[in-house]
């Protein structure tokens, strides 16, 4: 399932992909993030991310563990295949530890338990715009 997306085609610096299948979700980070300045663009599937994607480059990326064709570890390593190194948050509902430190293992920069999506990923994103030079005030 392919969600529309939620800003203009290309990424810049003030851009924040999300991709998960929850449009309910997306929606409601696009009203938080866009508080920081932040566009989101969102996406139901990883295919449809990284095809979208190209080689622009997002402040971050916000990523479902389990998308229903790919692992949110697939797609961040796709990105650095393609020389992308967005900053990647993933998302999990229940998870271990083991699952946890896998996926850090596989760079994303921080692993999200999704009842506390909102806090973190606003902290999150404020620091990542900030340091883009790109934060609302």
């Amino acid at each position: 399932m392919a969600l529309q997306h939620l800003a203009t085609p290309a990424a810049s610096s003030s851009t924040v992909c999300v991709v998960d299948t929850d449009a309910a979700l997306i929606e409601r980070l696009s009203g938080l993030f866009a508080a920081l300045g932040a566009t989101v663009r969102g996406y139901g599937s990883g295919r449809a991310f990284l095809d979208d994607i190209g080689t622009d480059t997002p402040v971050c990326v916000i990523c479902d563990l389990k998308l229903p064709d790919m692992a949110g570890t697939e797609v961040i390593a796709t990105l650095r295949a393609r020389g992308i190194t967005s900053p990647v948050i993933l998302l999990a509902e229940g998870s271990d530890v083991a699952t946890a430190v896998t996926a850090m293992r596989a760079g994303a920069l921080d692993f999200v338990e999704k009842p506390q999506v909102d806090r973190l990923l606003a902290w999150h994103v404020h620091r990542l715009l900030e340091g883009a030079g790109t934060l609302r005030e």
